[in-house]
This record gives structure tokens, sequence and C-alpha cells, in this order.
């Protein structure tokens, strides 16, 4: 048995390997980061255990469509599908393709389809680490691959297991949103999650729609107890698909008089999807000739924020953080010198002659295809502060049950 207390297992977005942000490679040049966060999930993990191939007290888990490193570029390393989970024949008949070789592929950044498989990898290695609870953090589908495993550990392994989820960003993309996307499990303790207000410009911004799930039920004081699987017509979907189709919870975005949940946080930050993880480009792209001091807060403060989570969850710092400045510093010149932020997202003033608001990010708590599935982003986390500079639209309504923070 082992003496290990907490594992944390730290998973990368789309197309970024276990190295990123710490080697430059042809499609990604590590000067867009800050030196003082890197990319945030593998800085972490490289944080915690000294080095970036370690696997314990913690690992890092590649990106969708991606290999694992930045050399070798046409080679990963096999994924870890045979245990200690009992996972079902359908999901590793689903999963077995995604596992070792050139896993770099364009069409595989799209469509999102390996986050299943490096979600059940992550989970494997959480459970064989024997510890006494698991924190996760992670990026983009990366983030979205927490959830996944803190589902596939609750049906195909130990139930009682506590895990704390801290996510940044997370956007599934096209395709169907799964239901044990859009709700946590019962082995949820924690979950906190930092969304990118000016990823909004649409239509270009529309497959970054970010995921919010629902709280689970000892979060809102209610059973753990829950029914896994679909409904009978859903007989021919493979099982993990529809674990948690009977299971969904009330809505975090919707309007509600209920009391607030336990253990569930959100938070609204200025910048794009790139930049609440480390970039530090003025348009949140990927060249280093836009890298800008004016923009680095934003990283640095999520940055800060992740470690102060993890280290509240019991993960054990090998190194100091690389960030000294004070939260309450670094939020307020996020809101001073925010023009940057504006820009990002189509300007400070977002209210359009437009229809179908232009300039609002859309967020999502519903499973399923359907592209009217998801709110209004500036409806669902109602007024910003007076004193913060959050670009708004005029026809905002409707705050959702769940209150949000402002950074």
């Amino acid at each position: 048995m082992s003496d290990l207390t907490t594992y944390t297992v730290c998973f990368s977005g789309t197309a970024c390997t276990r190295d990123e942000g710490e080697v430059t490679r042809s499609d990604s040049d590590t000067r867009i980061y800050s030196q003082k966060t890197g990319y945030i999930p593998v800085r972490i993990h490289k944080e915690i255990s000294g080095a970036l191939n370690a696997t314990s007290p913690s690992v890092s888990v590649r990106g969708v469509g991606e290999n694992d490193w930045a050399q070798p570029r046409d080679s990963s390393e096999p994924l870890r599908f045979s245990g200690p989970l009992d996972a079902p024949s359908d999901l590793l008949k689903y999963v077995k393709n995604y596992s070792g070789g050139n896993q770099k592929s364009r069409a595989s950044q799209i469509d999102g389809w390996a986050a299943t498989a490096l979600a059940l990898h992550g989970a494997n290695l959480a459970v064989a680490s024997g510890a006494q609870q698991y924190n996760f953090i992670g990026h983009s589908r990366g983030a979205v691959e927490c959830i996944i495993a803190a589902w596939f550990i609750y049906a195909y392994g130990p139930k009682n297991i506590p895990i704390n989820i801290f996510v940044i960003d997370p956007v599934p993309g096209p395709g169907t949103w799964y239901g044990i996307l859009t709700q946590l499990p019962p082995n949820v303790s924690h979950y906190v999650g930092v969304y990118a207000w000016d990823q909004c410009i649409q239509p270009a911004d529309k497959p970054y729609m970010a995921l919010v799930p629902r709280p689970n039920g000892p979060m809102t004081g209610q059973s753990p107890d829950i029914s896994l699987g679909g409904s009978w017509w859903e007989w021919w979907q493979d099982s993990w698909k529809v674990l948690a189709d009977n299971a969904q919870l009330a809505d975090p975005l919707a309007p509600s008089s209920a009391a607030q949940p336990v253990g569930y946080e959100l938070y609204a930050c200025r910048g794009r999807h790139s930049t609440v993880a480390g970039n530090t480009t003025v348009d949140g792209q990927y060249s280093p000739d836009a890298v800008s001091d004016i923009v680095a807060p934003v990283p640095e403060l999520i940055y800060k924020m992740a470690r102060g989570y993890l280290t509240k969850w019991g993960t054990n710092f090998a190194v100091k953080s690389g960030v000294e400045e004070d939260t309450l510093s670094l939020r307020k010149r996020i809101n001073t010198d925010h023009a940057a932020f504006d820009a990002m997202g189509g300007g400070a003033t977002r209210t359009s002659a437009l229809p179908d608001r232009p300039y609002v990010r859309r967020v999502s708590s519903i499973s399923g295809v359907n592209p009217f599935n998801s709110y209004y982003m500036d409806d669902v986390v109602g007024d910003p502060p007076y004193k913060m500079v959050y670009p708004v639209t005029s026809e905002r309504k409707n705050a959702g049950w769940v209150k949000w923070k402002f950074l």
C-alpha cells in the first residue's frame, strides 16, 4: 500500500506537449509564455515533481492531437488503459487507436475524440498511485478531461476517494457534449473553474464555447447516490457515453433561488483562451513578437491561484512560487491597464447593432450537439463589480444560480 497522500494529474490542452512552454518546437515558441508561469499545467507538474518526465507525485498528460514531447516530433508513449480501472470493452475499443505512435494530427485537434483516451489514461495513473486523494488540473480539453477522468474513476474504480479539480477555460470543442462532461460525479469534492472573458468574437470563437459542469449532490446538500447509465432508448450508445445521462442535476447557469453550492467556485477573468493558461501576447495568438508585459498579470494570477488551491488540497510543491507579486496587486493591474484585453474581445463596448451579440462569449452546461444549447456569458455571471472593467452588453439579463467571482 502506498504512503502517498495526494497524487496530482496535470492535463495539457489541445495540441500541447508534455513540455509545452518549456521547450521550443516548430509549432510553439516558449517566448510567448510568461517566464514566471510557463504553460501553467506543465509548469505546475514540473514544480511538484521536479522533472518534466516524472510520474510521481504528479504526472502530466499530453494534449489532444499531439505527441508527448517536443522531440521526437513523430511519436508518443503508450497510454495506460489496462487498469487498475475495470473499464468496459466498448470504452477500451474506442480508445485503443489513441495510444502510442504518431498522434500529431490536425483532424484530431479539431474533433477532440482523443480526450476520452487521455482521460482514461490519467484516471488509471491516479488510481495506480495508491494515493488517498487525487488533484486534477487542466486547460482547454485537458480541463474537460479532468471531469471525464473523475467519472471513469467513480464508475470503474474506487468511489470513495475524493477528487479536487482546478480547470482553466474548459472547452470541449465541436461534437457531442456527453453527460459525463456536463455533470460532476459524486466523488468530486471541489471544483474551481476559471473562464476567459475575451474569447468571444463570433463566429471565429464559437468552437471555444466553454463548459460549466453542474454541481454534484453533496455540493448542494443532496444524496451522493446516483443511477449510472442512460435511458432505455439509448441502448445503442456505448455504455461510457451515457454514464451520467440520468444523473444531471441543477443547472448552474439558469436562474434559481437555491442556496449556493459548497466546494464549487466559478471565476471570470480577462483575456483569451490561451492568455489564462500562460500566453502573454497582446492578441492571444502565438507570435513572440506580440508579447507584452501588460498581458502578463493574467497568467501570473491564474498560476498563483492554481498553486494556492492545489496546496490547500494537499499537493506539495518542490519549489517556491515563480510569481512573488500578491494577487491584489495583479488584479489591480489587470483592471487598470485593460486596453489590450478590450481589443482581444472586440473592443471596450461589446453591445452591437448586429444580432446574436457577436462580442459575447457562449457557455453551456447542457449535453448534446444542438448549437443553441448555450447561454450568453454576460447574462449568467451577473453584473461585474463597478470597480472592475469587464465589457458587457446592455442586453444582459437573468443572472444564473451560481454567483461568479471576477478577477
